[in-house]
């Protein structure tokens, strides 16, 4: 078996699209081989801003060969009444590569066994390679040139090798060959360096070239050279995950440097310091044990060995920083407070009024949710006036320029003005979570005001049909709606989402009158189903099972009944009683479907069974809902238990389905009565048992 290799080479690419690219390099190649009938080994993927790289080991020579029963025309159309073939028995052999003695028939159709022979790889892969860059997302795409085919940046090489042998192919204009292209500043007059299909030859060409094209290997040179540098003074860098990643993507030739700058710059508030080091400037900067900010920072260069590349980014970072002192000072002259009323020339949403209309929505939907989760007074006053800061350093030239400090230069302004801590923490906290794996608001008063943010925002876009299609989500729905989910979870509420969704919609109703806006039940449906589906998103995530999960948002209205249905349904799967309260529910889901009417007329019981049953339900309904007022899940499911037995003889001794419409009718509404009570609890049905899967 050979290897094969596919290195394509091109303008930089944007570092926060290569992780993306790279895993759908490899999807699309082992889709493309596995469609062709190509088997292969592993398979990686290499790359840097300049070039993507596949790499295939032990890819067959061949394609496996193909058998397969050919259908043709009819036998009463192939054959005459002679039995001598047609034309159209001869033209489907002809087409399929058979001979006529080939053909035979088979359920009045004459049919062929086609054997089809493999190709060779290398010819396969001509094709296959130009179909898999095409293939590619392209988030970005640009034409150059007369050519019409796009691409993320212009292409400039490409290498297609099996073995030691060029695949020959062309695409955008560039005809595939052996030889790669090294560092651009460090190649210098050096001659483009000749491949073959081995990974250690390559990424040794490649370092021979001043390229470390092995991302893996590229990250940790990075962050072993930036801690390395930090230690040159006895301090320690701070290495943020995802700026680690956008850097490895930066360069091909990593070397770090230890930089340095004004220490008056300290007085500026740490936070803003190190956004703009690590978001502005793509720097990682240092700190003391005690996590305090130094006068210094780490800057990664591809592959410059000159100190001077120190010196201008010194002075680019002291630029960048003056312009932070120059905002900060100017964003105190005034009381924080009085930035509020600037809220009033930002729009929030077009149709939803300004950010100031917004605020006054959240104060009235927070003060809501206070009496609802049992805020002290206390506590509600604090609430209300977090909710009229919380918006205000919207209005500062600090976020202006650095739109991510929302809520951090809120808080940090508030204390400056005066404000109580828990106000301006609240301040802060009111955003989280911001992200995936993002840390929690921790005050009552936070999770209020963070609650109301997020559904006025939901609610009014869904008003206005403003709902993510798609992956698109330009206005952040779905990071509000997990939002939502992660802060009930985290503070165990009890909330029922249609009655927050009611409220915050009348508070939308004067600003929509006149306006083609959604009926409240309409907005109810969707958004309850959007928050769900989060819900469900987030859950499989976490490794639940698919159809617990469905069985657990059953009439969803509360995110924290649905967590613990789910974890209770888990529980349930080990209990020997389980698998039977599961085929009841679904026996009777089946019958209770045809039923017309709800109430059982127990005068027309007729059968002990159904007598029985019937006077078993009334008090198992009635302990149920015991158990589900006090939200004690394990409890409700195992009170169906006893249902089993009953339910199984009703089955064996009644005839449900019976020619009098009265009796028919009476059984079919005790069946649906049964139905109601266990989808109370879960929709059992959709649960699969480990003897059906």
């Amino acid at each position: 078996m050979l290897n094969a290799l596919l290195e394509i080479g091109c303008e930089e690419i944007p570092a926060r699209f290569m992780p993306g690219f790279l895993e759908d390099l490899k999807k699309k190649a082992e889709e493309k081989l596995t469609a062709e009938r190509i088997s292969f080994g592993k398979m990686e993927t290499l790359g840097t801003y300049r070039r993507l790289t596949l790499y295939i080991e032990n890819i067959a020579q061949r394609q496996t060969d193909l058998s397969f029963e050919a259908k043709g025309p009819p036998a009463n159309v192939a054959f005459d009444k002679q039995g001598k073939p047609t034309p159209a028995a001869i033209g489907f052999a002809k087409k399929q590569g058979l001979s006529l003695d080939d053909l035979k028939v088979e359920s009045n159709y004459v049919v062929g066994r086609v054997l089809k022979k493999g190709l060779p790889t290398s010819k396969i892969l001509q094709t296959a390679f130009p179909e898999i860059i095409v293939s590619l997302y392209q988030p970005l795409s640009m034409r150059w040139g007369s050519e019409e085919f796009k691409f993320i940046r212009p292409i400039h090489w490409v290498v297609g090798l099996l073995g030691d042998q060029v695949v020959k192919f062309a695409i955008a204009g560039v005809k595939s060959g052996d030889k790669t292209q090294g560092h651009r500043y460090k190649q210098k007059s050096r001659k483009a360096e000749k491949l073959i299909a081995n990974i250690s030859k390559y990424r040794k060409a490649l370092k021979n070239l001043g390229v470390i094209v092995d991302q893996k290997e590229r990250k940790v040179l990075i962050k072993n050279q930036v801690e390395q540098a930090a230690r040159k003074i006895k301090q320690r860098a701070v290495i943020d995950p995802l700026l680690l990643d956008e850097v490895t993507y930066l360069v091909e030739s990593p070397i770090a440097y230890l930089g340095r700058f004004e220490p008056s710059f300290l007085k500026i508030p740490q936070e803003v310091l190190i956004t703009s080091m690590q978001k502005n400037q793509k720097y990682f900067p240092v700190v003391d044990q005690q996590q305090k900010l130094q006068p210094a920072f780490v800057v990664v260069t591809d592959g410059s060995h000159s100190a001077r590349v120190v010196e201008g980014n010194q002075k680019v970072l002291s630029a960048r920083l003056a312009d932070a002192k120059f905002f900060f000072d100017e964003d105190r002259q005034k009381p924080f407070a009085n930035k509020v009323t600037a809220l009033a020339e930002i729009g929030f949403f077009e149709g939803l009024g300004s950010l100031k209309d917004k605020v006054e929505r959240m104060s009235k939907l927070a003060e809501w949710l206070g009496k609802r989760l049992g805020l002290s007074p206390e506590e509600q006053y604090t609430a209300l006036r977090i909710v009229l800061l919380c918006k205000a350093d919207l209005t500062t030239k600090m976020v202006y320029d650095f739109p991510v400090l929302q809520g951090v230069m809120g808080r940090e302004y508030a204390l400056l003005s005066g404000e109580d801590a828990r106000v301006a923490n609240g301040i802060f906290e009111h955003y989280l979570p911001r992200f995936s794996g993002d840390g929690l608001p921790k005050q009552r008063e936070s999770v209020v005001v963070a609650l109301a943010d997020r559904f006025d925002s939901l609610v009014g876009c869904f008003c206005l049909g403003a709902i993510p299609t798609g992956s698109t989500d330009p206005y952040g729905l779905r990071r509000a709606a997990n939002g939502i989910i992660k802060i009930i979870q985290g503070q165990q509420l009890n909330l029922l989402l249609s009655e927050t969704i009611e409220h915050s919609y009348k508070l939308y109703e004067p600003l929509l009158k006149g306006k083609t806006a959604k009926a409240l039940p309409a907005v109810q449906g969707e958004l309850l189903a959007f928050i769900a589906a989060r819900l469900k998103q987030l859950l499989l995530d976490d490794g639940q099972r698919y159809d617990i999960v469905e069985a657990a948002l059953s009439r969803f209205n509360d995110v924290l009944d649905v967590l613990n249905k789910t974890k209770a349904l888990t529980a349930c799967l080990a209990k020997a009683w389980f698998a039977g309260v599961i085929a009841s529910a679904d026996r009777v889901a089946r019958l209770a479907k045809n039923a017309t009417r709800d109430e059982v007329i127990e005068a027309d019981l007729l059968e002990p069974a159904e007598k029985e049953l019937n006077s078993l339900y009334l008090k198992i309904n009635w302990s149920v809902g015991e158990a589900i007022n006090q939200e004690n899940w394990p409890k409700a499911l195992e009170e169906l238990a006893p249902l089993t037995g009953p339910i199984e003889n009703f089955f064996n001794q009644i005839l449900v389905m019976h020619k009098d419409e009265r009796i028919r009718t009476n059984r079919l509404a005790l069946l649906k009565s049964l139905d109601r009570l266990y989808r109370q609890v879960a929709d059992l049905p959709k649960i699969i048992l480990a003897n059906e899967k």
